[in-house]
């Protein structure tokens, strides 16, 4: 399936690229033209978006990793291994996880959704071009 939607955004950008003449254009497919420009500016926008949420909780995990592992060489070896600090910073490694697929799950969802947008714009612009 990646397949088919690489080749979908190839496409989308080969539309939209015939859309930056500087004539605003009013015909049908140059309109159509320039919303599949639009919606292809939103997957990229969508895109870096998603990389900077993710790099924020890669950030936030690493530093969690790190405080848990600096709890860890501070805590002597013959006491018990159940420390209300320990935990929570285990609690937080889940949550930030959790959080990983929720973002992937509502990332997948909006770009499913722009992509049957620019799909459905493709099939009216090749309707309307002919």
């Amino acid at each position: 399936m990646a397949k088919f939607s690489n080749r979908l955004h190839d496409r989308a950008r080969q539309l939209a690229a015939g859309s930056n003449n500087t004539d605003w254009d009013t015909s049908i497919p140059a309109t159509i033209r320039r919303e599949i420009a639009l919606a292809v500016d939103q997957v990229e926008q969508h895109k870096d978006s998603h990389n900077k949420q993710l790099r924020q909780l890669l950030q936030m995990e690493c530093a969690v990793g790190t405080d848990l592992m600096e709890l860890e060489q501070r805590i002597p070896w013959y006491t018990t291994d159940n420390l209300p600090g320990k935990d929570k910073l285990k609690q937080r490694l889940f949550d930030i996880e959790k959080d990983r697929r929720k973002l992937n799950q509502k990332y997948q969802e909006k770009l499913h959704a722009l992509e049957d947008r620019i799909l459905n714009l493709i099939h009216k612009h090749q309707q309307l071009d002919t």
